[in-house]
């Protein structure tokens, strides 16, 4: 292409994803030729992907790396359907428009950029359920992606609240956690192509237990604790806020007497008057609580139905118990002070004062506790009206600062300052629905009492703020109104609770379809109900059985570490003291899996490396594995794939097929896998049958029998029956190789039989060999090497099985002991001692006696010509002999005659004759004649015995010329003849067999282009293509022929 003009560049960027199609264009027309190249990132290296010449595009082997590609219709731009990996790079197209004309090429780069998409992020934390205060982090992993990644987290907290985290890391670390942060935690990543989301953890911050709350019921608050009627049932339950729950236990006066949170006394007693402690343990973090000492508590509380007011100082804790009482002027208020005595750590002092006393110019009235182990006395105060509380506030702190001792704590009588409150409760067992009412921030505490329909009622008397009722027997739609009443008011105030029946539930689950380990969360809501509302949950299996799993009063509950066997139906039943409802079922499915795989094939038989089967049947391989969904199956033979589903069946095994078969078992929902290998050996039988031999052992005294069976997987198992064990003798038969007694005790002509089986085979296979002695002698015999350098003395015994053992005797040492193949004694022909004897000694196992033959060696004698007649009438018979003295036989003979000097011609050869004889004989049979003997040892000639004259005729004969043969260099080879490539030298060789030598004419295309044998063209062009003929001429017998082949001439550039 001569192209005058400047090369245009044109740069492009395209974004493909992993396993997509993407399409590179290059430009908009079609181009009259093309080349697409391309160049790995961090290379200069250009390869090319495909070109066209204007024949059609031809895709070159480098495109298999970057994907499958193909050429879009009527375009230059390719396609590549499954884009991979490897084909993130530079790809050029240099284009080429017009080349008939003006030549324009272009060079559009595309720079292809290769994106992975996101894969599913993991959650990583440092610690599942960390303690409040402590530090953690979590780590939010993607194993695929390409650069940049974008992090989100978010936080669902157990009511559902929802909140995203700023941080866009893929790590979050919390310095001090606490409580709040308990709830779901996961994240979002995402990229370029796609985003993916995390699994939920859920982290659980554990914590407390935080001090215990005491709810005592029923009761009365005093100013030094509470108070029960004898012979009442008094409940007390305690409560601290822990994760894990709290364990708690009670003491009473310092001595453990329960392990329950609720403490109730059935028919309580003055004796059980005293100090209840509770002591609440978070068994997790090993910590506990305990109530710290106080200081002295001065309280009024209500007397005499309400019309009255009793005060009260109490100090807890102490050993031993503090020391309280009361000053002031107990006279003034019209009542004596009352002591009541003191309890084991609980020392209260009362005093009552009447209704007439509760007047704005009372005394007031200190309570001075002491103890051993404090330097000053603590003490309290009580006034017992409302008004003044400020400044009298103030004269006391006054007063005890100038005195210098511990500030005092004043209580004064007051109103409730807000309303009356009404609220239930059921007890645990759900046997009793507790309706309570409570006037709280007075003192003293009010006197409250329930009123209720169908004469469910108390009547107003003390500790009756909750009204027990048998559960069930509730009246729904009617109200249940609490009475308050106050001894610094005249009026009682109200309150009114009606209860209302709950709802039909409706149950909402986190996941449907939560993954084995993971946690799960439901929530029984109801839209309507009177609290308190009991919760039960109930899960039914694939058996109908029904259980029930949980319960209690709230509608969230959890489950962590979900199994497969949890899958099912769940519903919740809500019930509070009017009804109960329960929610329609909602199914659990519990994904899991896959678990290891189980691998069945059949049919076969188990071996210590796995599993065999015999080839050219029909064997199954069936994998079974746990999953949910049910699992995927790919078998891969030798780390190849071969086959998805779960039953692989080779219709007709073959020893090919042995060798390692993973079964790998896919969750394609949860993107898991797991996988099982086994050992599969193909048993296939040896080839033929058994071949049985036998040898010859302990230097041929004894007789050793070989069977063997080649081929075959396992190893063939053989043994022998026979003639084996001659009396007296023990021999073990089995195994492929026998033993046989030595001393001659083999009987001749033995039959022995060599039994192999297989377990491919149905039906044994057998072979026989026989043992028996050479029937004739021993035989030696001799041989010279032809350059007469060495002797070779040989001997045989034949006829014999197994072959006899054979060896060499000579004199002067020259021989061979008995050893194996020592049949043959090659002895230097010059040491060689003639006319001395050399003996073959031969030995066979089933003959005890050894057995010889022998050699002893004589060279030809110089032989000598006999003629009877030397000078014979032609047409007569001449007989002549050729006469050796010595010489060990056989003899060789060979006759000679020689015309004229030099002319020696052989007429008789390879007789063992000494003696010729001529008939006919004529003139043509003059000359000299001599003979030649010889043995293996060595050859002789006799001397020339008789001259006769000769007469010599020379015949000529003109031939030719045969049909020329033509070589052509260099060349190729084709089907149509030969080829050559252009500007290259090439010599055409004409050669035909003629006496007289041929001339020879060359032929291009019928047209004479030289004379002579060798046509030779310097420069050959592609015009030179055509057919040449040679042509041979004989001129003195006017005869010619000819031959013809064909030159095709190629360019490089057609290559």
């Amino acid at each position: 292409i001569n192209h005058t003009g400047e090369v245009v560049y044109q740069d492009a960027s395209v974004y493909g994803v992993v396993d997509k199609a993407v399409v590179l264009k290059c430009g908009a027309a079609l181009p009259d030729l093309y080349i697409w190249s391309f160049t790995e990132p961090g290379t200069d290296a250009i390869k090319a992907v495909l070109y066209d010449l204007g024949k059609g595009p031809r895709i070159q082997k480098l495109a298999m790396m970057v994907g499958p590609v193909t050429i879009l219709p009527n375009t230059a731009s390719i396609s590549i359907e499954k884009l991979p990996l490897a084909a993130h790079g530079l790809f050029t197209c240099q284009a080429f428009y017009d080349i008939e004309h003006e030549p324009i090429v272009y060079y559009y780069y595309v720079h292809l950029t290769v994106q992975v998409p996101v894969s599913k992020p993991y959650l990583v934390m440092s610690e599942a359920s960390p303690i409040e205060g402590s530090s953690i982090w979590m780590n939010c992993s993607v194993e695929n992606g390409s650069e940049p990644l974008q992090y989100k987290w978010q936080h669902k907290t157990l009511n559902e609240n929802i909140s995203d985290l700023s941080q866009n890391s893929s790590i979050i670390t919390v310095t001090r956690i606490n409580r709040n942060y308990t709830g779901w935690y996961h994240c979002e990543v995402s990229n370029a192509v796609n985003n993916e989301t995390s699994d939920r953890l859920l982290i659980n911050v554990t914590y407390g237990p935080d001090q215990p709350q005491i709810n005592v019921i029923p009761f009365h608050i005093t100013n030094h604790g509470y108070a029960a009627l004898e012979n009442e049932t008094v409940s007390m339950h305690c409560e601290a806020q822990s994760n894990p729950g709290s364990q708690y236990i009670w003491f009473y006066n310092d001595s453990k007497i329960y392990t329950r949170p609720l403490l109730t006394i059935n028919k309580i007693l003055r004796s059980h008057t005293g100090n209840y402690t509770c002591l609440a343990h978070n068994s997790h973090l090993h910590t506990q609580s305990n109530p710290p000492d106080g200081s002295p508590v001065c309280s009024v509380e209500s007397a005499l139905n309400h019309t009255a007011l009793r005060l009260l100082c109490s100090w807890l804790g102490g050993f031993p118990s503090p020391s309280l009482n009361w000053t002031g002027d107990p006279t003034q208020a019209g009542q004596k002070q009352v002591d009541t005595g003191q309890q084991p750590r609980l020392t209260t002092n009362v005093m009552m004062l009447p209704s007439e006393t509760l007047n704005c110019n009372s005394s007031l009235f200190r309570c001075v506790g002491s103890h051993p182990a404090l330097q000053q006395p603590t003490e309290c105060s009580a006034r017992t009206c409302e008004n003044q509380n400020k400044n009298i506030k103030s004269l006391i702190t006054n007063w005890t600062e100038n005195l210098h001792i511990s500030p005092l704590f004043f209580f004064t009588p007051d109103i409730p300052p807000s309303e009356v409150l009404c609220f239930t409760n059921v007890t645990n067992d759900r046997q009793y629905l507790m309706v309570s009412c409570a006037w709280t921030g007075g003192l003293p505490k009010a006197l409250l009492w329930w009123e209720g329909p169908g004469n469910q009622s108390k009547d107003a008397q003390e500790d009756s703020n909750i009204l027990v009722l048998p559960y069930g027997t509730a009246h729904s739609g009617k109200p249940y109104t609490c009475y308050a009443k106050h001894p610094l008011l005249t009026a009682a105030k109200t309150c009114r609770i009606t209860l209302v029946s709950v709802s039909k539930p409706f149950l909402l689950m986190s996941n449907v379809s939560p993954k084995e380990g993971s946690s799960v969360w439901m929530q029984c809501n109801i839209g309507n109900g009177t609290k308190p509302i009991h919760y039960v949950w109930q899960h039914q299996l694939y058996n109908e059985n029904v259980t029930t799993f949980a319960q209690g009063n709230t509608s969230f509950i959890n489950i962590t570490d979900i199994v497969r066997n949890q899958t099912g139906w769940y519903r919740c039943t809500a019930g509070n003291a009017v009804n109960r409802e329960s929610s329609e079922k909602l199914w659990l499915n519990v994904t899991f899996g896959p678990d290891v795989p189980q691998i069945d094939v059949a049919p076969s038989s188990v071996v210590q490396r796995g599993y065999t089967a015999l080839e050219n049947e029909t064997v199954s391989l069936t994998c079974r594995v746990q999953s949910n969904p049910a699992g995927q199956y790919v078998w891969f033979h030798n780390d190849s794939e071969v086959y998805s589903g779960p039953q692989l069946i080779i219709t007709k095994i073959l020893r090919l097929h042995t060798g390692g078969y993973t079964c790998v078992g896919q969750n394609s929902y949860l993107n898991t896998q797991s996988r099982k290998t086994i050992t599969l050996t193909v048993y296939y039988p040896p080839d033929s049958s058994p071949v049985c031999s036998v040898q010859p052992a302990l230097n041929h005294t004894s007789l050793k029998l070989l069977c063997v069976w080649p081929g075959g997987f396992p190893s063939p198992s053989l043994h022998w029956t026979g003639d084996l064990i001659p009396a007296g003798q023990q021999i073990n038969p089995m195994g492929a190789h026998v033993l046989l007694p030595s001393g001659g005790l083999t009987a001749n002509s033995s039959l022995f039989t060599c039994h192999g089986s297989h377990p491919a085979l149905k039906q044994q296979m057998n072979c026989s060999t026989v043992t028996y002695t050479p029937v004739a002698e021993p035989v030696c015999f001799a041989n010279v090497t032809d350059d007469k350098q060495f002797l070779v003395l040989s001997c045989s015994w034949g006829g014999g099985f197994p072959t006899a053992l054979l060896w060499w005797k000579g004199p002067g040492g020259q021989g061979k002991d008995g050893e194996e193949s020592s049949n043959v004694l090659i002895v230097r022909y010059s040491a060689f001692q003639f006319g001395k004897a050399y003996v073959c000694a031969a030995k066979h196992p089933l003959v005890t006696q050894t057995k010889t033959c022998g050699l002893t060696l004589v060279p030809v004698s110089k032989p000598s010509v006999l003629i009877r007649d030397t000078l014979p009438v032609e047409g007569a018979t001449v007989k002549m002999q050729c006469n050796v003295e010595n010489g060990t036989e056989p003899i060789q003979y060979v006759w000679q005659r020689e015309i004229e000097r030099g002319s020696i011609t052989t007429f008789a050869q390879g007789s063992s004759s000494s003696i010729i004889t001529m008939s006919n004989v004529n003139r043509s049979h003059s000359g000299w004649y001599r003979c030649i003997g010889s043995n293996f040892l060595n050859t002789e000639n006799s001397d020339w015995s008789v001259q006769l004259l000769t007469v010599f005729t020379l015949f000529l004969f003109s031939v030719g010329p045969d049909v020329p043969q033509i070589d052509v260099t260099s060349y190729s080879i084709t089907d149509r003849g030969f080829s050559a490539l252009e500007t290259e030298p090439v010599s055409l060789s004409c050669q035909a067999q003629s006496n007289p030598a041929s001339q020879y004419i060359w032929f291009y295309n019928n047209s004479q282009v030289f004379t002579g044998p060798q046509y030779t063209i310097a420069k050959i062009l592609r015009a030179h293509t055509g057919d040449y003929t040679c042509l041979a001429q004989n001129s003195h017998l006017n005869t010619r022929s000819r031959k013809t082949v064909s030159l095709i001439v190629y360019c490089e550039c057609d290559l």
